[in-house]
């Protein structure tokens, strides 16, 4: 099952099992960075304010200049809580893994959510635009949040995705979308040929190399008294997020990301 949950963090080296701020430095990025309040997603801090994020969506045109970044994937639970947290880039197969079991243990009660860019008002607007799974949300000064704005339902994210992902649980390599199948491939696609977010995954999937049949948590569990598994070959893979490639419509291939390498999809 999908567990983007309507639709799937800064400093990963320091991040643990009691997690680490979401207020720390980011130097790989230009720009100013942006930090999520940790107690409340709707919120965020960026150049000095605070600000509110809104359920108003703008289009690709009607995006200022970029100004900065969150670039955080964050699991959250019902309050609007941030649970666990990962830098978007150089996350790490741990930290997914450990998101994907949160997920999978309290389904409906946890959610993913990708924060990516920031964005100026077009026209020097008084507010900021943040993209959020692919969707591009106002955002305004705290102080100026008026009764009739209405405030972002994370909880209602997935309503943005044209479909829900997921990987073929009978066939690791391949992911599904409203019952079509796409073939990962060892073709890989670089940042420049990526089109927009689609989904995500934040699945960690471990599956037998030969049948590409996932393994389920009993199965990895279970000790090999007798030597029945000597010689087959395991493979791990972390699936990210799900991008449309421009060169090609998305009815045709997408790109995967799995390991931290973009691999095109092709449908079947």
């Amino acid at each position: 099952m999908n567990k983007m949950m309507p639709l799937l963090c800064a400093g990963i080296a320091c991040l643990s099992l009691t997690g680490c701020s979401l207020q720390e430095g980011n130097s790989e990025y230009p720009g100013e960075q942006c930090y999520l309040n940790k107690d409340n997603v709707t919120k965020f801090s960026c150049m000095g304010n605070d600000y509110t994020i809104l359920e108003d969506t703008v289009s690709n045109n009607g995006l200022g200049a970029w100004v900065g970044y969150v670039r955080q994937l964050v699991a959250v639970d019902e309050t609007g809580k941030v649970i666990l947290q990962e830098d978007l880039k150089n996350g790490t197969l741990q930290t997914l893994a450990k998101i994907s079991d949160l997920v999978d243990k309290a389904p409906g009660k946890s959610h993913v959510l990708p924060f990516v860019n920031v964005y100026a008002a077009p026209d020097a607007g008084d507010y900021l635009i943040v993209d959020i799974n692919g969707e591009y949300h106002k955002a305004v000064i705290d102080e100026d949040v008026r009764d009739v704005d209405r405030v972002f339902d994370f909880k209602d994210i997935r309503q943005s995705t044209s479909c829900g992902f997921s990987v073929n649980p009978r066939n690791a390599t391949q992911i599904l979308c409203d019952g079509v199948v796409y073939q990962v491939t060892s073709d890989t696609v670089s940042d420049g040929e990526l089109g927009s977010r689609i989904d995500l995954l934040a699945k960690n999937v471990v599956f037998d190399a030969e049948t590409k049949i996932p393994l389920s948590k009993e199965e990895l569990r279970e000790i090999d008294w007798y030597g029945e598994t000597v010689g087959r070959h395991r493979e791990q893979w972390m699936y990210k997020d799900v991008y449309e490639i421009n060169s090609r419509e998305r009815t045709e291939a997408v790109a995967v990301r799995i390991n931290d390498v973009f691999y095109v999809a092709k449908r079947q």
